[in-house]
């Protein structure tokens, strides 16, 4: 049991997209980064019009006098009809910007810191809790995981975090590279294991609800849980295009985000926009143990936002709670991958319940023709168990995450 680590302390990636498990939450959650911004343009602006506007906020930013050393433009994003960019730009050009008919929001861009049959026995009980008929009897009793043997086979989980280590046996060399937001100044590895957990939930051999899923590597988030609203809407946009421009890809790929930072329009605009090209995206609702309406991407309207739940199906007090949050899924003391290949650590969060979603997401893409998100909302509403949550909290759906397997 030398390599198994217990992380007790709750993460605060899914209130934060990371903060270190081992030491107090740092308050830098959500910090405004001097001079940098992000921009989202009108709904449908045509791709001529958008080129054309980033060349005049080039040439506005070139004639400022107070523009100093700043960039100017930085990142573009385009996921469907939505499109947008981020910056550094002084407070002229920014006045500028806000001001031309193209713009619909500027917004400060901010630090993020870091959701045939097979039994498998003696299962983590995240894993049991998708098909068992009743809670458990305490967390940590074996109990079985059902499973049909499809498992998610041909499904792809793009997880969007600290990155994978995708040498980890447990995922069977079904992980990744996909994207690295942070290159060329910080490797795709993952240098904290948060990523790592979150894939292995989805996907890993025991730990994994969809344990034959394809997981695509998103690093959105550097070092030991830095990274900005910036830095993960291009992590996100990537990942959305790659799973639209691929052939066949909409009905068998999931996005899971177990971030979550303080609200931004651009962010939840983009998941909005995902969802209507047909893309899945599941997000933490964050560990606050507040309303999630505050939060990003668990406020877009149209992502799948993941509460956790104990064993006893009771949702965790420090699980958000609201209108937005949709589903709930296990995420109090859960087993799966870290940093190093081998290494196993035991944690608890919203980061953990949404990979369970995420996973089941892919388990049951790979059972049924669920052609687009809108059909997988409502196969996972259809599978799941209602009114089940004790203290759901106020508006939240009491909906609990479920494959639709009974045990016996």
């Amino acid at each position: 049991m030398s390599n198994v680590k217990r992380i007790v302390v709750l993460l605060g990636f899914s209130s934060g997209i990371l903060a270190s498990p081992l030491i107090a939450k740092v308050s830098s959650e959500g910090t405004i980064i001097p001079d940098k911004y992000i921009v989202r343009v009108a709904s449908g602006t045509h791709d001529i019009d958008f080129e054309s506007h980033l060349s005049w906020v080039t040439n506005v930013h070139k004639r400022s006098l107070s523009r100093r050393s700043t960039a100017g433009v930085e990142k573009t994003f385009s996921v469907g009809d939505f499109k947008a960019y981020a910056g550094e730009f002084d407070s002229e050009t920014i006045e500028e910007i806000e001001k031309d008919g193209y713009t619909v929001s500027v917004e400060p861009d901010r630090v993020v810191e870091a959701t045939a049959l097979v039994t498998q026995a003696a299962a983590p009980w995240g894993l049991s809790s998708l098909s068992s008929k009743t809670p458990l009897a305490d967390g940590s009793s074996s109990s079985p995981y059902i499973f049909d043997s499809t498992a998610g086979e041909g499904t792809y989980a793009y997880v969007l975090d600290s990155g994978v280590t995708i040498e980890h046996a447990e995922l069977g060399g079904r992980a990744i590279r996909g994207y690295n937001a942070w290159e060329p100044n910080y490797p795709f590895e993952d240098e904290f294991g948060h990523g790592s957990h979150v894939a292995g939930i989805i996907g890993a051999a025991t730990y994994g609800v969809a344990k034959k899923a394809t997981v695509v590597d998103v690093k959105v988030v550097r070092g030991l849980g830095y990274s900005t609203v910036a830095h993960v809407l291009d992590g996100y946009s990537w990942a959305v295009n790659n799973i639209t421009n691929t052939p066949g890809r909409v009905s068998k790929a999931v996005i899971n985000m177990s971030l979550a930072f303080p609200k931004s329009d651009a962010m939840n605009s983009a998941v909005d926009a995902a969802f209507d090209l047909g893309v899945a995206t599941v997000v933490g609702a964050g560990n606050d143990g507040k309303d999630a309406s505050t939060k990003s991407p668990a406020s877009a309207q149209k992502a799948i936002t993941v509460g956790a739940v104990a064993w006893n199906w009771t949702r965790a007090d420090w699980s958000n709670f609201g209108a937005d949050v949709n589903i709930f899924a296990p995420g109090l003391d859960i087993p799966s991958l870290w940093r190093q290949p081998g290494q196993v650590s035991v944690v608890s969060g919203t980061s953990m319940a949404t990979p369970h979603v995420a996973g089941l997401v892919a388990y049951l893409q790979a059972l049924y023709p669920l052609e687009n998100a809108a059909a997988v909302v409502e196969k996972l509403n259809e599978l799941a168990f209602k009114g089940v949550v004790g203290n759901s909290g106020s508006g939240s759906a009491n909906v609990l995450a479920h494959s639709g397997v009974v045990s016996v």
